[in-house]
């Protein structure tokens, strides 16, 4: 029987909380947007990418909004901010589904959505 096991993690919580639920018209023109090119963002802004990162990591101490300047990203930490971003569904699944913000280790069937906490087991070396 095949498992899924997933990990709830704060920064999903983080992310979801900033989550904006409503689509305005130049969101629904702009549906066609590649995600490699980091459009539109379901969190307010116009580059999803970049409000991963406020949201994730804050704004720089010396953060001017009036100037242009592009905050360096690594491509490692882009990677792991997208991968957040795309666990968002079963994260909020897991919240919605034990009626519960705990962080941990979760697992069900899956072909089910009956999602279990769980310690993972500590590996011998």
């Amino acid at each position: 029987m095949a498992l899924v096991k997933f990990e709830l993690k704060e920064d999903h919580v983080k992310l979801l909380k900033h989550l904006k639920w409503s689509i305005s018209s130049d969101q629904i023109v702009s549906r066609g947007d590649d995600i490699e090119e980091y459009g539109d963002s379901p969190f307010g802004g116009d580059d999803l990418v970049e409000d991963l990162n406020t949201i994730l990591n804050g704004k720089p101490e010396n953060f001017d909004p009036l100037n242009d300047e592009v905050i360096e990203i690594s491509e490692s930490e882009k990677v792991r901010m997208l991968k957040l971003h795309q666990e968002l569904p079963t994260a909020l699944d897991i919240i919605l589904y034990s009626n519960s913000f705990e962080l941990g280790y979760y697992k069900t069937k899956w072909y089910d959505r009956n999602w279990i906490k769980y310690t993972p087991k500590k590996e011998l070396i």
